[in-house]
């Protein structure tokens, strides 16, 4: 308590409130409340009545400002106050105090304002001019049901086109304090469909009404006031033929281009009002050029700690297209590193990872599979697995384990695809990185080759996993032990790597084919961005070319073919 620690910053707040004008200023009383806070009640005359107030230094005094509010907690005074009974908003405030401003400092203050809001000669109200702007995100704290409009979703309610379409909107109300809403659809599934940006798999999580949007002849301020169902009728008349014991909503556009959101819930006649809020029309804040990525597919092995958050990474950045593959759960113990959380415990983590990519992006396509590279699983699960990697431009190995990514180099070379991999070292003390991409880095095998004879000629033991299995942890001694914000700051130097091999930026921003980054002072790392490029003296990968192999069989494969035509001709026959 600042009042009882240092009494000469009390004596100076005494000191300045006693001199102030006893004509304005009367009835003064010191006192210290519930919390322990110092205050002073006091009356504010001035030519258009008495307000009884309450100067409250808060207990953070002198670094925060006190509060002046009404004694009653309950009066609205001014048009530049948080809610009835609640602080004035002064032109001396929370952005601009500075330690030697006093209480009395915000006494004349108050007197300033509520004067500048004296009723005109003709009774109106005046407000005083604001000092500063108020964000439109702090005037929602007390709005706990919103309805969410899409850059997407407002461009199509902008046409003149959209009375009496089909609706959907999702309810969301396990996520926070706020009942959230969304535009699933706009139009139906027919001809009149129109495009939105909501996520499909966000219907997962939502309760879904069905409705219609109609344009009202009314501004939006008037519809924001529609309480009840009769209320509603009244406005639009025949045009409203849902039923009184269904679930539905509806969406009104007003006369002003506003949008109100009305819920109905089964025979109730209140209805439930949301506050519309408009995303922004904002351009790519993440840098990366959106169409170098969009077509581009990533084939992601490992989704544990670190390849859960790559892939999140990549999606936010851009990719739009995935290949996931992993045969673990999640469990509990993985909630200290992993993406997912208590929703997602017990769920295999390729599906809870495809559902967070899906949540980030519409257009988001993912293949899920639910298995490993060289565990024991029929050939053809594994031909799938590996058919389904072979499609894709870049795999990115995150399992730390050298069995898959002999596999996964061989399928990569076979193929012409990039391989990136990585790890987190033990302790989180740094971890590993390295590419292979065509025409420009030596094979995988060579990079991998080089790194492991750096780890072999180290002083001290180097900090991997000497184990087989998921992230090299079958046979090894314990748990490879790595904080949340190591494996966070490990996932975004590899998706950051991995976007460079995407987009083919020349000169790549990377000079090395392997780098070793540590994270904090240990092993061979001095401290944090501690970085050692690994270069690799070895002769550069090219594209497999099938060249004029391509003949040696090809009699035989015309006869494979000869057959099939030969079959077909033979049934056509039999019809």
């Amino acid at each position: 308590m600042w009042w009882l620690t240092d009494q000469t910053r009390l004596r100076t707040e005494r000191q300045a409130i006693e001199p102030l004008g006893a004509e304005w200023f009367q009835n003064p009383n010191w006192s210290v409340d519930g919390e322990f806070r110092l205050t002073l009640t006091f009356d504010l005359v001035l030519a258009r009545g008495r307000f009884p107030l309450r100067l409250i230094y808060h207990n953070t005094f002198p670094v925060s400002p006190p509060s002046i509010r009404p004694v009653d907690g309950e009066t609205r005074l001014s048009g530049h106050q948080y809610g009835a009974g609640g602080d004035l908003c002064l032109d001396i405030r929370n952005d601009n105090w500075t330690l030697d401003v006093t209480g009395a400092d915000m006494i004349e203050s108050t007197r300033r304002l509520l004067d500048a809001e004296a009723p005109g000669e003709d009774g109106a109200p005046v407000h005083a001019p604001s000092a500063h702007d108020f964000p439109e995100t702090l005037s929602l704290r007390s709005d706990l049901t919103r309805f969410y409009v899409d850059p997407m979703a407002r461009l199509v309610l902008a046409g003149d086109d959209i009375d009496g379409l089909p609706i959907e909107i999702g309810i969301d109300h396990r996520s926070g304090r706020a009942f959230m809403a969304y535009p699933l659809s706009i139009g139906g599934d027919g001809e009149h469909a129109k495009p939105v940006f909501t996520p499909e798999p966000l219907r997962k999580s939502c309760a879904v009404e069905t409705g219609a949007a109609f344009v009202a002849d009314a501004p939006t301020t008037k519809l924001q006031g529609i309480k009840t169902l009769g209320e509603l009728r009244n406005l639009l008349g025949a045009r409203l033929t849902f039923q009184d014991d269904a679930h539905w909503s509806v969406l009104l556009k007003g006369s002003d281009g506003g949008f109100t959101l009305l819920s109905h819930f089964k025979d109730d006649d209140e209805l439930m009002c949301f506050t519309t809020v408009l995303a922004p029309f904002e351009a790519n804040r993440s840098g990366v050029e959106l169409a170098d990525l969009k077509e581009k597919k990533v084939g992601l092995v490992g989704l544990g700690s670190l390849g859960s958050k790559i892939a999140v990474s990549l999606a936010r950045s851009g990719v739009r297209r995935f290949e996931l593959v992993d045969g673990d759960i999640l469990h509990m113990g993985n909630l200290e590193r992993h993406d997912g959380d208590w929703r997602d415990v017990g769920r295999h983590k390729a599906d809870l990872t495809a559902h967070r990519l899906r949540l980030i992006h519409c257009s988001i396509e993912t293949g899920v599979w639910r298995s490993a590279i060289g565990a024991q699983v029929s050939s053809q699960e594994a031909a799938n697995v590996n058919q389904a990697l072979a499609s894709c431009d870049l795999i990115i190995d995150a399992t730390a384990n050298p069995d898959v990514f002999n596999q996964l180099a061989g399928l990569c070379l076979r193929h012409n695809r990039t391989l990136v991999w990585g790890a987190v070292y033990a302790g989180g003390v740094g971890g590993e990185m390295a590419r292979a991409r065509i025409d420009k880095d030596p094979s995988p095998y060579d990079i991998r080759a080089v790194i492991n004879q750096y780890y072999e000629t180290s002083d001290e033991t180097p900090p991997i996993a000497a184990g087989r299995g998921y992230d090299g942890s079958v046979g090894q001694a314990a748990l490879m032990q790595a904080c949340d914000a190591d494996v966070s700051v490990y996932s975004a130097h590899i998706a950051a790597f991995a976007l460079d091999a995407l987009t083919g930026v020349e000169p790549s921003n990377y000079d090395a084919h392997a780098y070793l980054v540590g994270l904090k002072r240990g092993w061979l790392f001095d401290g944090p961005f501690d970085a050692r490029p690994i270069v690799v003296e070895a002769p550069i990968r090219r594209a497999l070319s099938t060249g004029k192999e391509t003949a040696i069989e090809s009699e035989f494969i015309q006869s494979l073919f000869q057959g099939v035509s030969n079959e077909t001709a033979d049934t056509e026959n039999d019809r």
